[in-house]
């Protein structure tokens, strides 16, 4: 059984019929060996489309993973809706990676807020979808190519609004903070259909900022589930909502976003989640939890039982937490992959 064969089995909801679990990362997944390895460097990795495949490929090719997933950086969305992006390209040429981020917050009011017409044309999601296609001239069957991107409450509240602002007038002025989401969530799903027809097999909606980490459960469902809502139901292939913290207060809420699958992290207990999770939906596919921290700098044998504890404990698909640490060796990451292999075996019943 291939990559690709394992992978969809368990977004649809049947892993038993899996050879084992899939071992994936749904979000950013490129480290600082990854580059070197690929010679796929930042910030050329993020505007040229070959060089963001071949570093989307190291995944698969030197640390084991069932997924292909690109682009490798947040910033996408916030770009196409008029921010001012700095790709860091000073640290780059003194060899220090660094995340891009966006240099001024361009809206205070709904007003501020202008889609483009063109989403599909707009800032690097030419860059994206070239590259979505030329991972499905090499992998297409094999391995299946996911594409993460931001969803509308942590863009617009993390890089398109200051978020000291945004988080007070949530309290304050939540007409307001409603009607910025609406007037931006029209870009989200142009960006989503756009990578969805360039051939992506998997869309991660990462929405980091909606954690009860960060606000309140009733903020979740009235400011960010509605949204993701929309998106899961504006595309036809398989879905993935990502929030990382601990998020067992809205299980049941994001199950209830009718993606294909939830990602959780080490925040978040996979055992209650399961019982949450089944209560709402029963079977409903969970990604996780290893933490993206253990991966960077625990030791083999640490990875290893993370690993079998995930499995052990319900999740469908095995993955980080959240987005790998650039300075994550690959050694700990195929160390992850083996105990998959080792402990990730099915035998109905599993649960």
């Amino acid at each position: 059984m291939n990559s690709y064969e394992r992978v969809m089995l368990a977004l649809e909801g049947k892993s038993f019929q899996a050879d084992r679990a899939p071992y994936v990362n749904p979000t950013i997944t490129a480290t600082l060996e990854f580059m070197e390895a690929t010679g796929a460097r930042w910030p050329e990795a993020h505007r040229n489309p070959e060089l963001m495949a071949e570093l989307a490929s190291a995944g698969p090719r030197l640390a084991g993973l069932d997924m292909l997933t690109v682009p490798f950086d947040f910033m996408v969305e916030a770009e196409v809706l008029g921010a001012p992006i700095d790709f860091m390209e000073e640290p780059a040429s003194r060899g220090v990676m660094v995340w891009p981020m966006v240099k001024t917050f361009t809206v205070k009011e709904p007003s501020d807020v202008k889609p483009p017409r063109n989403v599909g044309e707009a800032g690097r999601i030419p860059v994206i979808t070239r590259a979505i296609r030329l991972l499905k001239s090499k992998f297409e069957g094999l391995t299946p190519v996911n594409v993460v991107m931001n969803a509308p409450f942590t863009c617009v509240g993390y890089y398109l609004v200051n978020p000291a602002e945004f988080m007070k007038a949530l309290i304050t002025d939540p007409e307001k903070i409603g009607e910025i989401l609406e007037a931006s969530v029209e870009a989200f799903i142009g960006i989503a259909q756009a990578y969805e027809e360039a051939g992506a097999d998997v869309i991660t909606f990462h929405d980091m900022g909606a954690s009860t980490a960060v606000i309140a459960p009733q903020h979740f469902k009235a400011f960010a589930a509605p949204h993701l809502k929309s998106l899961a139901k504006a595309v036809k292939c398989k879905t993935i909502l990502s929030i990382c913290g601990p998020n067992l207060k809205i299980i049941r809420e994001m199950v209830e976003v009718g993606a294909d699958a939830i990602a959780l992290d080490e925040r978040t207990s996979i055992l209650e989640a399961r019982k949450l999770a089944d209560e709402t939906k029963r079977g409903y596919p969970i990604a996780g939890n290893i933490s993206p921290r253990l991966l960077a700098a625990g030791s083999l044998e640490e990875i290893s039982n993370a690993v079998r504890k995930a499995i052990s404990e319900g999740v469908d698909l095995v993955a980080p937490g959240c987005d790998l640490l650039l300075q994550t060796p690959t050694r700990n990451l195929k160390a992850a992959g083996e105990a998959v292999e080792k402990y990730g075996g099915r035998s109905p019943p599993f649960r």
